[in-house]
């Protein structure tokens, strides 16, 4: 898997774990492929825009939906703003489609649900990132 997307990079592991060998310094756990792309569209998810000072625009906020009522304004503004954060934030994926829907399973959740192309393959890959927010219990 790790090997069939090497234009994708490594990386941190998120969150941060260190590998503690039996001999040996301590390091850094990373990531390759998916896996690594994958954790990159979570943490530019929940990044909030003007947060970086470097990269301004970078970040969707989608924490500041917490406490949105679960209507379909609300899931369909989520849905917007995690779509510009991609276009914007992560070049080596192709957005095929971006829908915030509401839980089946859940009153307060809302399922963000990115389906993407890792650029050079064109296979298409899903995201599903759950996103709680105030509602009726």
């Amino acid at each position: 898997m790790n090997g069939d997307y090497p234009h994708v990079g490594r990386g941190w592991a998120f969150p941060p774990t260190w590998a503690r060998p039996k001999s040996g310094p301590v390091s850094l756990e990373t990531e390759e492929g998916q896996v690594h792309l994958a954790d990159a569209l979570r943490v530019l998810l929940h990044t909030l825009p003007g947060s970086r000072v470097m990269r301004p625009d970078f970040g969707a906020g989608v924490d500041r939906y917490v406490f949105e009522p679960r209507t379909p304004d609300a899931c369909h503004r989520l849905a917007d703003d995690v779509l510009r954060a991609l276009l914007l934030g992560e070049p080596r994926v192709i957005v095929d489609s971006v829908q915030a829907v509401p839980s089946e399973g859940a009153d307060d959740r809302v399922d963000v649900i990115v389906s993407y192309r890792i650029d050079r393959h064109r296979r298409p890959n899903n995201l599903v990132v759950p996103f709680y927010l105030a509602g009726a219990r």
